[in-house]
């Protein structure tokens, strides 16, 4: 699910780089398979050697092994016991591999063994998770959840831990504060660093130039700190990178970078333009690496590769297109793998030694 344009919001009053002429590459590095004929790919994690994809509609999640540097299916489909699995983590816990999955149809999150040979099988499940999004993650054993919210109720961040990973329980929840100017929020992505948790919170109050923000959770009190911070509309994934956050804006089309040394106030460093002059990108996904980050332009179709060895002036080097759609992101070794967010929509794989 693409956090929907009509879900985020923010004021646009920082420095604007200007973005460098884009090198457009053949798609020679790009590969894909499709999960399902009609089910939609949402989330993507590695792990070992296998990649992990949730499909909704079906109930299912694909594991496929990476072993031979191609998407090769690994034996049949895990069918969760909802319709519609969505953010996955996983995790090792006393010796253990775990999977943790959240399901936006039942508002459960499920835990799941993973095998030696990448197949799954049920561990344990807890509900009571309202509207959860699939922007999960996952801080040391415990599952961070964002709860969209509504159009009255403001969204929330839960805690579930998993420490037993056949027993997940829900041990704390925080809900968001409203937009200053009033209205809803709602939380769609989250990020952690350093023991604090950072959400979008979008919101369609108006006025729409003030009302989305960037918000704020100790993870240890899971209580909100500082005030939230006002960004450009349809703030979407969010990457953590030592002491800087970034953060895609899909409406706006641009991409902004944070310093959260000091947690409690995150400062804008830089927004740029997600794209050349000459070409748009609305972005969704975000996935950041050493001196690079990747965004995948979700309407456009293409993913963009940003240098961010400088936070503070980030300079977009090069475009490759044929990647339909674009939601999830993850790395595996030198593989970027991505999700395309469509009926019968493919799971990519981008070399990035060969881009």
């Amino acid at each position: 699910m693409k956090l929907a344009a009509s879900l985020v919001v923010g004021l646009s009053t920082l420095l604007s780089g200007c973005a460098t002429p884009v090198a457009f590459v053949p798609p020679n590095p790009l590969t894909s398979v499709t999960p399902s004929p009609s089910g939609t790919p949402n989330s993507v994690v590695s792990f070992a050697n296998f990649e992990f994809v949730s499909v909704q509609g079906t109930g299912q999640i694909f594991t496929y092994s990476l072993s031979t540097g191609v998407q090769v299916l690994a034996g049949p489909p895990y069918a969760t016991p909802c319709s519609d699995p969505s953010g996955m983590v996983v995790t090792t816990i006393a010796s253990q591999n775990v999977m943790a999955v959240v399901c936006y149809d039942t508002g459960s999150l499920l835990t799941l063994s993973i095998h030696a040979d990448g197949s799954l099988s049920a561990l344990g499940s807890v509900g009571g998770l309202p509207v959860p999004y699939p922007g999960i993650v996952l801080d040391g054993t415990n599952v961070m959840v964002p709860l969209l919210g509504s159009a009255s109720v403001n969204g929330a961040v839960a805690k579930v831990s998993i420490a037993s990973p056949a027993t997940p329980a829900i041990v704390a929840q925080v809900t968001l504060a409203s937009p200053p100017s009033g209205g809803t929020s709602n939380a769609g992505y989250l990020a952690v660093s350093n023991g604090y948790v950072y959400a979008t919170a979008g919101s369609e109050a108006n006025p729409q130039t003030t009302s989305s923000t960037i918000q704020v959770v100790n993870d240890a009190t899971m209580t909100l700190v500082g005030m939230p911070l006002i960004v450009p509309h349809s703030p979407q994934q969010l990457a953590t990178q030592g002491t800087v956050l970034y953060v895609t804006l899909f409406d706006a089309t641009e991409l902004e970078s944070f310093d959260i040394s000091s947690p409690a106030g995150p400062f804008p460093l830089e927004i740029v333009p997600a794209a050349s002059a000459n070409q748009t990108c609305h972005p969704l996904p975000i996935a950041v690496r050493n001196s690079v980050a990747y965004i995948g332009c979700y309407t456009e179709g293409t993913v963009e590769q940003f240098n961010i060895s400088n936070p503070a002036q980030m300079q977009l080097q090069q475009s490759i297109a044929g990647i339909a759609n674009p939601q999830r992101m993850a790395f595996a070794g030198d593989m970027l793998l991505a999700t395309g967010a469509s009926s019968g929509g493919q799971v990519y794989q981008l070399n990035l030694d060969e881009w």
